[in-house]
């Protein structure tokens, strides 16, 4: 994430689906509970959702990203006695004093972001302790994939958009039945009790603008970091309609 100030502005979108999945999916929450939320990026989401939905009485938050910008952001602005922030990537070898320190993992708008899903989701059920459970919320299909994909298939933006796929879009943009994928996946590392759901969602920005500083946020790609302006024009002549975004969110639900 490269402007979290900016991404603060501009993160309605996941801000409202996290709100909205919390409204609605009936999650059941451990007194004194100990909470792990991974891909924690500014803070804000651990800090202004996570934490109000939790019991009064929780124990500790503890917020994780690999990025230790997001890390130093966060803790700047959010820290207190309960609520702290670590540097840590999911997809790498756990601590072994993490393992089975958590009753709750959480997590918003992260895993599509992640490519070696079963060591991700593994680790996840290493983290809780026996009985906990988990609530992660990412996207499956996403319309600004396809765009992506479009344009790295120019000659313009070929070299710059070289891993489009490993380094942007989500490991379900493409599957045809992503909850008995991750159903399977689940089962094979050891959760119980799962649930998937997969909501077909839009969601529209201010506009055309506000959407391309947003992406400009999460912009992954090195080599478009001096060429975002020619970049994005391109995308909205691709897709006029750009603010407008189609996409598929997945709540993921499982126990140890």
């Amino acid at each position: 994430m490269r402007d979290l100030k900016m991404y603060q502005q501009l993160h309605a979108m996941p801000a409202e689906d996290v709100i909205e999945t919390l409204d609605e999916f009936s999650f059941h929450w451990t007194n004194d509970a100990r909470i792990l939320d991974i891909g924690c990026g500014d803070g804000s989401v651990t800090m202004d959702i996570w934490q109000s939905h939790a019991p009064k009485n929780f124990k500790k938050i503890i917020g994780i990203d690999k990025s230790q910008l997001c890390v130093d952001f966060a803790t700047q602005h959010y820290r207190s006695e309960r609520v702290q922030f670590l540097r840590l990537d999911i997809e790498e070898e756990l601590q072994k004093e993490l393992e089975g320190s958590f009753d709750h993992v959480v997590s918003s708008y992260t895993f599509h972001w992640v490519h070696l899903q079963e060591t991700a989701f593994s680790n996840v059920h290493k983290l809780l302790v026996k009985g906990g459970s988990c609530l992660l919320i990412f996207l499956g299909y996403f319309k600004p994939y396809e765009n992506y994909r479009t344009l790295s298939r120019l000659e313009k933006w070929s070299a710059d958009l070289k891993d489009v796929e490993t380094k942007f879009v989500s490991p379900y943009h493409d599957s045809q039945d992503p909850q008995n994928e991750i159903i399977e996946l689940m089962q094979r590392v050891g959760f119980k009790n799962i649930k998937v759901k997969l909501h077909q969602k839009t969601f529209d920005y201010a506009s055309v603008q506000d959407f391309t500083n947003m992406m400009k946020c999460l912009n992954p790609f090195e080599g478009l970091t001096d060429k975002w302006h020619d970049f994005m024009d391109d995308y909205v002549k691709l897709d006029p309609k750009a603010g407008n975004i189609s996409y598929q969110l997945l709540v993921v639900n499982g126990t140890k």
